[in-house]
């Protein structure tokens, strides 16, 4: 019977989150990052995340691949969905196996592996992607990238250098993304196991 419960919490964490972060989404709970302003600090990875936290990684993962399904089919549009996805999923992998590398440790190291992971496995993947994306699907986004690298006053003098910086500070985005994400869920989530110390969860509380 504990299992069957269990496993009905999980199923109503993943449609909770999922709906959460989606409701965040079309809400625009988001701030441009500064430097390429068509990447955006989205508000709706810290429920994904917050998931992950209390659910696991089924729970985590499961909540990002509706929001990625709900987001195509609404907008229309397959390319940002998926490169919205291909973001957030690297993370909630890399923050899994943190997790599951610490496991019953200092929550304090738990939660480092987890954004040391996430970081990591979040960059490489945005990386790749934005390397296909830029010089292969959709080149007119280099173009726009390096006008706005030339107007913050980068001097730039050929394809690969744009490449290059777009990369760089699109490292940099999703370093900072992560870490907000998950330090905000995480913050959530330490408040919500105090109110609910019965509440199912994956990082130990200490």
């Amino acid at each position: 019977m504990g299992s069957v419960v269990r496993g009905s919490v999980l199923v109503a964490y993943t449609a909770i989150f999922a709906a959460l972060a989606i409701l965040l989404t079309f809400g625009h709970a988001e701030v441009p990052f500064p430097i390429l302003p068509y990447l955006k600090f989205d508000f709706a990875e810290i429920p994904v995340m917050l998931a992950l936290f209390l659910g696991g990684f089924g729970v985590g993962f499961s909540a990002s691949v509706i929001h990625w399904i709900v987001l195509t089919i609404a907008r229309g549009w397959f390319l940002g969905p998926l490169m919205k996805f291909l973001a957030v999923a690297p993370m909630v992998i890399g923050s899994w196996f943190g997790i599951r590398l610490v496991k019953d440790r200092s929550i304090w190291k738990t939660l480092a592996m987890a954004l040391i992971l996430g970081i990591i496995f979040r960059v490489i993947a945005g990386s790749i992607t934005n390397i296909v994306v830029l010089l292969w699907v959709a080149p007119d986004y280099l173009k726009f990238s390096t006008s706005l690298l030339k107007t913050i006053g980068f001097n730039i003098s050929s394809e690969t250098e744009a490449l290059t910086l777009t990369l760089w500070f699109t490292a940099i985005f999703n370093t900072i993304h992560v870490l907000l994400s998950s330090i905000l869920a995480y913050i959530i989530f330490k408040a919500t196991i105090k109110i609910l110390p019965s509440t199912p969860k994956t990082i130990k509380e200490i």
